[in-house]
């Protein structure tokens, strides 16, 4: 008995001081994810061909965030569970441009999909609530 409880605490200690040791994952279509990192644009080819004929294939220009820590997602009906996620594209709100904020390490909040379409270029989207806020160093 006292050798599973001298366990448990070990354990507890070791998830409680070692926060990268031990990170929830996210669930699809919840309000409130905030997640953090660092804005880049790419460019992606869009429709007819997304890439098999880069000459008449359309440009699209996305935001994404390089996340400071890995995010995972977990599976719904709908959805298919994630790990190891680096990237995220950021869908942003009606027509707000998020060019100003490429480059600036920001915090996001939003609800999380799945990608669906050719249009999404990482697995996994937030769908964002609120403007990002930079965030400073």
């Amino acid at each position: 008995m006292n050798i599973q409880l001298n366990f448990t605490a070990a354990l507890l200690c070791f998830f409680a001081f070692n926060g990268n040791a031990f990170s929830a994952c996210k669930t699809y279509d919840t309000e409130g994810i905030t997640l953090k990192g660092k804005v880049e644009l790419k460019t992606f080819f869009g429709p007819p061909n997304y890439g098999e004929n880069p000459e008449t294939d359309a440009k699209e220009v996305q935001a994404l965030l390089k996340l400071d820590m890995p995010l995972c997602t977990i599976e719904s009906v709908d959805e298919q569970a994630e790990k190891n996620q680096n990237l995220v594209t950021l869908i942003p709100l009606g027509n707000f441009s998020l060019k100003k904020f490429s480059g600036q390490h920001v915090s996001v909040t939003g609800s999380l999909i799945h990608s669906i379409s050719g249009h999404h270029h990482t697995p996994v989207l937030i769908d964002l609530k609120f403007p990002p806020i930079i965030e400073h160093d």
